[in-house]
């Protein structure tokens, strides 16, 4: 079984804040890692591994800093790696990642399955994976919670909100792996630095029979961002210690919090 995971090298999102007077994300100067989320996609593709003596390889887009993101991907137990370089300055929206990552999979052929975080920490659309799909003509399960081999295929549970639908499939499939389906393995700083370089090869648009027209001009163009403005209800509750205890059950239930 051959897998490829999706992985994103984002900005750290904790640091991540709104200029007040342009009302943009301030991303420059920030310190950057692995999409968490994607961290998640490849526990279950090296649990998957171990289990089938598959293979696992990894994929990404990104600036030359982005083999720090994949080297972690590689010492979580991944294969190989690799990497389309663009300008850090660079921005793509899911149509053109998609495009891009889609060619650089049909390239891994035979693929059996291609794993995505459900969602990436910079642009929250979760529309990459689907996109991916799509354009490979494949299968696609999104939000996955539970995943096993089985007959050849697999079978993933998905949950989405208050329902969970388990589906059996054949591969070649597309998923996009939800974060509460594990927790990733944490590898140590010297594991990683370790991994040598020579694993992450370099990909060039030409390589895939696209060109610079690709990184142009993007379909969707983020205008601005707000933070929304939250009033508490500054409730006071009078009473005994028990009567007040009494009150704020009964408020927290009029509010769904328990």
């Amino acid at each position: 079984m051959h897998i490829v995971v999706c992985v994103k090298h984002v900005v750290d999102s904790t640091e991540i804040h709104v200029d007040k007077k342009t009302n943009e994300l301030v991303l420059r100067g920030l310190s950057t890692k692995i999409n968490d989320y994607d961290k998640n996609a490849v526990e279950e593709a090296v649990k998957l591994k171990k289990e089938l003596g598959a293979t696992v390889s990894l994929v990404t887009i990104g600036p030359r800093d982005a083999q720090k993101t994949l080297k972690e991907a590689l010492a979580m137990g991944a294969d190989d790696a690799y990497l389309l370089q663009i300008s850090p300055r660079q921005q793509l929206d899911t149509a053109q990642a998609s495009l891009i990552l889609s060619k650089m999979i049909e390239k891994l052929e035979p693929v059996d399955l291609v794993l995505c975080g459900e969602v990436s920490e910079d642009g929250y659309n979760s529309q990459t994976g689907a996109r991916i799909a799509e354009r490979l003509h494949l299968p696609h399960v999104s939000y996955v919670t539970k995943l096993s081999a089985q007959d050849g295929g697999y079978v993933a549970e998905s949950t989405l909100e208050d329902t969970a639908e388990t589906l059996k499939g054949a591969t070649p499939a597309l998923l996009t792996i939800s974060s509460a389906i594990n927790v990733p393995r944490l590898p140590t700083a010297i594991q990683i630095m370790k991994v040598r370089t020579s694993r992450i090869k370099n990909v060039k648009l030409a390589d895939l029979g696209l060109d610079d027209s690709v990184l142009e001009t993007p379909k969707v163009k983020m205008l601005g961002y707000e933070i929304p403005e939250q009033e508490r209800k500054n409730i006071m509750i009078d009473g005994t210690a028990s009567e007040a205890a009494a009150s704020l059950v009964k408020y927290l239930q009029e509010e769904k919090v328990m």
